[in-house]
Parts: structure tokens; sequence; C-alpha cells
């Protein structure tokens, strides 16, 4: 075989470069995208969900052209056909259009994803996703022996520190447009430095067969067909668990950049520290970290909401790290001579892409509930389990103590999460449960609990309506004699009595349906039109509530947003009197409904005289920095009022805003308000920059509603 005569020092750093950056870059682009589209599909969790399923295929695709072009090309040929790659991903590149693209359909979400992500970064993506282990076989070709496993680390950590850099540097302090021209340029400096250290394998006739030193010992140095099934498995086990620990994490607080790339980053962080740092793999203290944190992680998913979000953050990214620990600590102890490095790489990347699809499509079609949690648990736990099993049988007969002293542990967090997973499916457990489905926005529950029907979206209370006929249309929960909204409609009746408008039916929007509840503060001959998301609440609302049906209201199916902008291209302003924002009180922020460009809408649909009814009561986010902000900014009235029903034990914040200096001054509104904090951080968001990091509550909410609690307390002795 003939050498290419260049430094060998230089050479490496080359490949070691080009590595570095492509991982860079794929996984920056990821954050991106996401942001990018997160608004126009709802800011469901399932965006992000459907985004790395995406990524994961194409990157499966790109590890198969990288084995097919080793074994079926000389290097010289590669080169050449990885260069008219990279040429046609660099004319491809479109990332500007992906608002343009964005297709907001409802009903098929993840279709609807897909599209988008393939006609504007398809290709691009593609020809990163191929650069790891096409780069490392050339390194294996011109440098034989010299660990080209090593390069997988360093791609990992490129991987994990554009991850990290998003977040905290990338987000806050550049805006989309500059995000989206950056990476572009990168991008095509990427392609250019590919080309060229792929030509220094120009000259090579064939590829290396060189194998390395396996760290596994003789037992694994070959290929058979349980080597196979391992990496598929071990590799597809650590998708499910980072996937569904995302899932739950972002469903708790906001599908956002944050919270997608903590687990991902702890994910690629265990796959530096396995295949740089092999040694620092042990299995017996790892497995039983893990079965601690699986056990601890499964209370979690219990206790819900009633647990502080640092606990929750902690706890998801422990079971993460550690269940991607165990299965990529096993998976090196598995890895092949480099002749089969690709391989190797194509099983890692077809298991990574099995268990996205298992997470993000088959999941959501066959459980009522996110159970691949608990799947990716027990997968978890058992392979490992089995795997050393079956290689202390190859070593020794009799298996030592501590083997069967983990197998008990084992058997004992295996049952935990077994009984977990009973208690969701058998519907016994649960008896006041009417209904439960899943859809690609959420989990809906009805449950009726003391002659009170109440909606559940995840593990929030949606609205509900009591079962006793005297209170069926009476205004209940959040929206109470005293609250937000009840302030709202009793000021606005009263400047319409002012005014000699009395007479005028109210016409009011509410992005949000919930139970459809709010309309119980609405007269015979209002109007109401309720601008919902997920259809499956729009049928829960219609099948298990009678709101709706009572009061006529109309329903406009779709992101709220999106379906306001349509309405005021196609027929003009709605001039609704009173507009209800009330999508914040979920545990996952919608943060596309609260930037200036959207404030800026609701205006152009309101009446000049209107209120803007902004309900953010949220235990994990404080919202009043950037309500506050913008109101100034838009030269608005605002009125925050924070009520307190300790009998019904809903805390609820609300914030009122509009121009008309009457309803701001009234007494109504002057009796309920709550004072906005003297010192409140000054956040704007808008469409091209905004961040959730400044304003998380990590201790749970418990300051926000002892605050809430004690103004009550102030006013009653002020009253007094």
């Amino acid at each position: 075989m003939i050498r290419a005569t260049l430094t060998p020092s230089s050479i490496v750093a080359r490949y070691a470069l080009t590595i570095f950056l492509s991982a860079f870059l794929l996984f920056q682009i990821q954050p991106i995208v996401a942001r990018i589209i997160l608004p126009r599909f709802g800011g469901t969790s399932a965006v992000w969900t459907t985004c790395m399923m995406y990524f994961q295929t194409l990157l499966l695709v790109g590890y198969v052209y990288a084995h097919i072009v080793r074994r079926v090309f000389s290097p010289r040929t590669t080169w050449m056909i990885h260069v008219g790659l990279l040429t046609a991903a660099a004319l491809a590149l479109r990332i500007e259009a992906i608002p343009d693209q964005t297709i907001s359909d409802s009903s098929n979400l993840a279709w609807s994803i897909l599209q988008v992500l393939t006609l504007t970064i398809g290709l691009p993506f593609l020809a990163l996703s191929t650069t790891g282990p096409l780069v490392q076989a050339w390194h294996s070709t011109t440098h034989p022996n010299r660990q080209t496993y090593r390069l997988y680390a360093l791609s990992n950590l490129g991987s994990m520190l554009a991850l990290l850099s998003y977040p905290f540097i990338v987000e806050r302090f550049f805006g989309l447009s500059v995000q989206q021209t950056s990476w572009s340029i990168a991008f095509l400096v990427f392609a250019a430095l590919s080309a060229w250290s792929g030509w220094q394998t120009v000259r090579c006739q064939e590829w290396s067969q060189a194998e390395e030193d396996n760290a596994t010992g003789a037992e694994y140095s070959s290929i058979t067909g349980f080597s196979v099934v391992a990496w598929l498995t071990l590799s597809g086990t650590a998708s499910i668990v980072l996937l569904a620990t995302t899932n739950l994490m972002c469903l708790e607080v906001a599908s956002y950049p944050f919270l997608w790339i903590l687990p991902l980053t702890l994910y690629l962080l265990t796959l530096i520290i396995c295949f740089d740092r092999p040694s620092w793999y042990l299995r017996g203290p790892c497995m039983t970290l893990f079965l601690f944190s699986a056990a601890y992680a499964i209370l979690l998913v219990h206790l819900g909401t009633r647990t502080s979000l640092i606990a929750q953050v902690t706890g998801m990214s422990a079971v993460c790290f550690l269940g991607s620990m165990v299965c990529h600590g096993e998976l090196q102890r598995l890895k092949p001579p480099t002749s089969y490095l690709t391989l190797f790489y194509l099983c890692i990347a077809t298991g990574g892409a099995l268990g996205g699809i298992f997470v993000a499509l088959v999941a959501p079609y066959f459980f009522d509930g996110y159970y691949e949690f608990h799947i990716g648990l027990v997968l978890a736990i058992l392979l490992p389990m089995t795997i050393i099993f079956l290689e202390l049988r190859k070593r020794i007969k009799a298996l030592p103590a501590t083997f069967w002293l983990g197998s008990s542990a084992s058997l004992f967090v295996l049952s935990i999460v077994a009984c977990s997973l009973i208690y969701h499916l058998d519907r016994s457990f649960q008896p006041n449960l009417l209904f439960r489905q899943r859809s690609d926005y959420g989990i809906v529950s009805v449950q009726d609990v003391d002659q009170f029907r109440r909606l559940i979206n995840g593990q929030t209370i949606h609205g509900g309506q009591s079962l006793n006929e005297s209170f069926e249309f009476t205004p209940n929960l959040y929206y109470v004699n005293g609250s937000g909204a009840a302030i709202a409609f009793q000021t606005f009746r009263d400047w319409q009595a002012d005014h000699g408008q009395l007479d005028r039916p109210l016409n009011i929007g509410v992005l949000g349906l919930g139970t459809g509840s709010l309309s119980a503060w609405g007269r015979a001959d209002d109007r109401f039109c309720f601008y919902e998301l997920d259809p499956l609440v729009t049928q829960v609302a219609k099948d298990y509530f009678t709101f709706v049906e009572e009061n006529d209201a109309q329903i406009v199916n779709g992101d709220g947003r999106i379906e306001l902008e349509k309405e005021l291209a196609t027929e003009g302003p709605r001039n609704y009197d009173i507009l209800f924002i009330d999508a914040f009180s979920s545990d996952s922020i919608p943060v596309h409904l609260l930037t200036n460009e959207c404030l800026e809408l609701y205006w152009k649909h309101l009446n000049p005289d209107g209120i803007l009814v902004l309900h953010i009561t949220n235990k994990f986010v404080d919202l009043r920095p950037v309500v506050y902000s913008l109101a100034k900014k838009l030269g608005l009235n605002a009125t925050l009022i924070d009520h307190d029903n300790p009998v019904l034990k809903t805390d609820t914040r609300w914030v009122l805003l509009t121009k008309n200096r009457e309803l701001s001054d009234s007494p109504r509104f002057q009796n309920a308000k709550s004072e906005w904090p003297s010192e409140l951080p000054a956040i704007i968001w808008t469409d091209d920059f905004a961040s959730l990091a400044p304003l998380v509550i990590w201790n749970g909410g418990s300051d926000w509603i002892a605050e809430l609690r004690s103004n009550k307390q102030e006013r009653v002795s002020e009253d007094d």
C-alpha cells in the first residue's frame, strides 16, 4: 500500500479538527432548528423528540453511507464521492427558509416536522453525519495502530461543547438570524476542511486492515451475532432512556433548549468517558448508582409537580447519565477491531435510530402514558446483567457472591419499576378515572372526585365542572370570584354600563380551551371563541363537559397565534372586548405566545378599549419580568393580580393589560391589584430572541406562593 508522504502530526491535526468541527456543527444545528420551528408547532416537547428521532435516523443514513463507501470503493474514489456530497450539501443549505417551509398541522405533527427538516437541512445534516466514521476510516488507513477510537471521544466532546454553549452563550446573546448565518458560514468552512483532510488518502490504493488492541479481551474480539445484537440493543436502550427522560423533564417545565440539551449533554459525556477513558467505567459502582437513581426517578414520576424543579431535574439527569453510562460502558467493552469500525458505528446508529423511532412514533401510538420511560429502565437493568452473566459463565463455572448480590438488587429495582407500570396500566388502581389518552401534546385525563369532574393535562388540572346541577355552570377553580378572569369581566361590564353599552354582547377570545369553563362568566348573547392546539382536548371538552355546548362557543383548532395571524390576513381584526391568553398555567411554557411580536398581534385583534388578560400562574417560571417589560415597551397599563383561594387551593397569578385608563383605574382593578416587585429585570422576548433561563424558579415555586399569601394578608390588614 502506497502511503501519502505528509507530516504525521499535521495530518492527525486535520483529522481531529475536521471531526471536532463536524460534531460541533452537527449538534449545534439541532437546538437551532428546533428553536426555530418550535413556535410553529405549538411549543410542545414532541417537537424536540421528533427532531431527535429525525437526526438519529439521518445519522444512521450517514453511517450506512460511510460503511458502504469503505467496503465498496477505494480511498481515492471515496474521496471524490464525498467531495460531491459536500458540494451538494453546501448548495442545498437553506436554514433561513425554515419558517417559510413550516407546516402547521396539529393532526399529523411528526410528519409535518419531518417534512420541514428534510426540505431545509436534510442534505447538510447528512454530510455532517458521515464525517465521524469516514474520517476515522481515513485515520486508521494513514495511521494504523494509533488509537483511532479516541477520535470518537473527540467527536462527542465537540458535540457536548456545542450543546453546552447553546443555552448559556449562543441563545442568550445572539438572535436566531445571527445563529443561522453563523452556522451556515461555519458549515462552508467545514466542507472545505473535510475535503482537504480526505485528500491525504487519495494516493492510498486500499484501506488499512490493521487491528487495534481490543480492551475487552479475546472473548469478544471476533464479530458474532451476539456482538451485533448487543451493539444494537445497548445503543437503542441508551437512546430510549435519553429521550424518555427528556420528554418528562420538558413536560414539567417547558419544551426549551436548556432542558433539551441537559440530558443529551450527559448522554454524550458518557460516550466521551467510555471511549476515551474506558477504565473510568467501573461496572459495580456504576450499576449500583444506576439502580438507586432508577428507583428515585420512579418516585419522582409519581410525585410529579409536588416536588421542586431542582429535584426533578437532578433526579432525571442522574438516571439519564447513569443509564447511558452503563449502556455505553458495556458497548465500549464489546467494540471490535478497527477493520470493523464502520460496521460498529453503523450498529450504534441503527440502535439509536430505533430507540428514537420507538419513543417518537411507536410509544405515542400504542401507549396512553409515558411508559417508554419504564421500558427504558427495564432494558438498561436487564441488558448489562445479561452481558455480565454470559461473560462470567465463559470464565468460571461458579458465579461469585457479588454477582448474585447485584442480581438481587437489580430484581428489587425491576419490581419497583414493574409495580409503577402496573399502577398506571391497571385502571382498577384509579377508580375515579373516566378517560385517559395520549396525544402529541401530552396526556389528557378526566377524573370525577367529590362530585367534581376534572380535566388533567399531564399532572396539571386544566379546568373542571361541578356534577351538582345547582353549580354546574358556576365559575370554578382558577376563574372564581376575585380571580383575574372575574375582575376582567366585571370591570368591563361596569365600564359598558357607564358608557351606555350594557346591552351590547361581549366578544371574547380565549387561547387555551381546557373545559371551556371560562365561558361560565358569559351571558346568553355573549360570543366566545376558543383557540385550542390539541384536538384531543377539544374532543374531551365536548364529550365530558357541557360549557361549550351550553354557551354555543366557537372552537378553532390549531395554535392560537398562528390562527390569529391567519384570521388577521384573511378576515381582518376580530375586535375582541377581552382576549384571554390562558396557556401558561400548564407546566410547559409556550414562549412564542409571549413575545413582543405576539403581543402586537393580540392588540390588532382587540378593540381600543379592550382588555388583554394573561394567566401566568406557573410553579417553575416567573413570567412577571417579561410581561412587565413588554407592557412598558408597548405603553400598556399593567395590573398584577395575585389571587389566593385557600379553600379550593388554587393560587393564581394574572396580569390585565389595557390602554383604557378608566379600566385600569377602576375600583375593582385597584382593590384587587398586587404590587409589582420594585426591582424586576428588563426582559423582552422577541421571536428572534427569548430565554427562559433567568426566569426559572428552582425551588419549585414555594416563594411566589408564600409571597402571594403574604400580599393577601397585607391587604386584609389594611382593610381592617
